[in-house]
């Protein structure tokens, strides 16, 4: 993109929304496109922050990482939605790891630019904190599923929160359109891979999941007709 339509496009995201011209050309201006491969790093957690990344298409991970290197996937970040704010705004080293989960495009803007700005706009300050609390109460509604739920009720909010970021959902089904291993769903869970078959496969054989190519297929009742799970 251009500076002028990057300017554009900045101006239309929820947290540049209402910026005034002059700042969304500033912005445009510090601003830099970059491209991730599916599977790459973005950053990992404990780095240092040199400034934050706003998705323009694809799918993007944030993941802990444990001292014994297991990973755990706590959240996934779509089209418009900003990454890397919390080190850019405590100053403190990456709070998590992220990584492309499907071909992605990104905005990378600069961390001393960005403080300037957002020291000089209360608006952008308001919308920085409206989208932090939003990310703190997403945070709590896992902590909430993690010691309320089990891991099959866990698994099938997963899969329909993917639907809706890459899919479709219906009335009676929710399409994952995306090529998930096991591993990567026990990822987003923190569970084992083993378990994370076991309940695959209970779900294929009540019919209530079927696995076509690489979609997913997550039905709302029990399907007669539904494949059964073959991966």
């Amino acid at each position: 993109m251009s500076a002028s339509e990057l300017a554009t496009w900045l101006g239309k995201g929820v947290v540049f929304g209402g910026l005034d011209a002059g700042e969304l050309q500033r912005l445009a201006g510090i601003a830099r496109e970059t491209s991730l491969a599916p599977g790459a790093v973005l950053f990992e957690q404990g780095e240092e922050s040199d400034g934050l990344y706003i998705v323009i298409r694809g799918i993007v991970r944030i993941y802990l990482t444990a001292d014994d290197g297991r990973e755990a996937t706590i959240s996934l970040l779509e089209d418009g939605e900003m990454i890397g704010e919390i080190a850019l705004i405590d100053g403190l080293p990456r709070s998590a790891g992220a990584a492309a989960l499907t071909e992605t495009r990104l905005v990378f803007i600069p961390h001393r630019p960005f403080c300037e700005l957002l020291d000089s706009s209360p608006k952008l300050t308001r919308q920085v904190m409206l989208m932090l609390c939003e990310r703190l109460r997403a945070a709590n509604g896992q902590v909430e599923q993690a010691i309320f739920h089990d891991l099959r009720y866990r698994l099938l909010v997963l899969l329909r929160q993917i639907a809706v970021i890459h899919g479709r959902v219906e009335r009676d089904v929710s399409v994952v359109d995306l090529d998930l291993t096991q591993g990567m769903l026990a990822q987003m869970l923190g569970a084992s891979r083993e378990a994370v078959n076991k309940q695959l496969r209970s779900l294929a054989r009540e019919k209530r999941l079927a696995m076509e190519g690489h979609q997913i297929h997550v039905f709302r009742q029990p399907r007669v007709e539904a494949g059964q799970l073959d991966r």
